[in-house]
């Protein structure tokens, strides 16, 4: 859904206005309070970016996951019909969003929800996803 005056067509106005909303978007995603990866679309879904909230709920750093697929948080109690319901959304270019037991750095579990968004380029082919995370509470 996109507001009638959309914020995003600030982008081609000119330089000055894509430098601020890069900004408006870095700072966004740099100071949520909400877990964000960004990966690549490719086999694995190679982790190109997360935010400090991430490091904060996960307890990865950064240099410790990039590169890696996002399936590092997955352990024994993860269910699996979950996975495969968001493997099937997103493979179908949908937008997932569900709830499973994940796993910090120290082998804690906790249950999180999500959502995963394909990111489009231009050709409207899918490059990367975009996931927001949170600790789900029951």
């Amino acid at each position: 859904m996109h507001p009638e005056n959309d914020i995003f067509e600030i982008f081609d106005k000119d330089e000055n206005y894509r430098y601020i909303m890069k900004r408006l978007l870095e700072t966004s995603m740099e100071e949520s309070y909400n877990s964000i990866i960004i990966t690549e679309a490719g086999p694995g879904y190679p982790i190109i970016y997360v935010n400090p909230a991430f490091c904060e709920l996960t307890g990865y750093g950064p240099h410790e996951v990039m590169g890696k697929s996002p399936s590092i948080l997955q352990g024994p109690k993860t269910d699996m019909a979950v996975i495969d319901q968001l493997n099937m959304d997103i493979s179908h270019g949908k937008v997932f969003h569900g709830r499973a037991i994940n796993y910090r750095k120290d082998g804690s579990a906790f249950i999180m929800q999500w959502k995963i968004a394909p990111i489009h380029n231009e050709k409207n082919e899918i490059t990367h996803y975009l996931a927001i995370q949170q600790i789900a509470f029951d």
